[in-house]
């Protein structure tokens, strides 16, 4: 895999034991307060005016899954005039490979979650989107 694509990265896990290993973790996080879950989903509908919809959780996947993986360490950098040139290749094989591995474990791993633990899930999901998504579009 591309080294320079998963610079300071961890793949995402893929074996059964390793998920439940990630699902338990972020189970052992501390049970929110009522007023804590009150305040989260308050955050959530400012952050998401008329409701969290199929498009934001798309959006929060996609960002999770693509932009915030081996893709960021190959945006990073300074601009080059080698990239006005659409004869030029910007991505070798192996870099394409490391993206598709990642965001391929990381949707098997949500779509995971989303099936074994869907609180979890659900509130993953909706802080992954308040935090990152905010100024994506939105279903129309």
């Amino acid at each position: 895999m591309s080294k320079r694509a998963l610079d300071g990265l961890k793949l995402p896990p893929t074996t059964r034991r390793e998920m439940e290993r990630m699902l338990r973790d972020l189970r052992h996080e501390p049970e929110l307060t009522p007023e804590q879950r009150v305040a989260f989903d308050q955050q959530v509908e400012q952050a998401f005016p008329g409701g969290f919809d199929r498009r934001d959780e798309a959006n929060a996947l996609v960002a999770m899954a693509v932009r915030n993986g081996p893709l960021e360490n190959l945006h990073a950098g300074r601009s080059s005039p080698l990239l006005d040139d659409d004869t030029l290749s910007r991505l070798t094989d192996d870099d394409v490979r490391t993206i598709m591995v990642f965001a391929t474990r990381t949707v098997a791993m949500m779509l995971w979650m989303r099936d074994e633990a869907p609180e979890v899930y659900q509130r993953y999901v909706r802080a992954y989107a308040a935090r990152y998504c905010r100024s994506w579009e939105r279903t129309s």
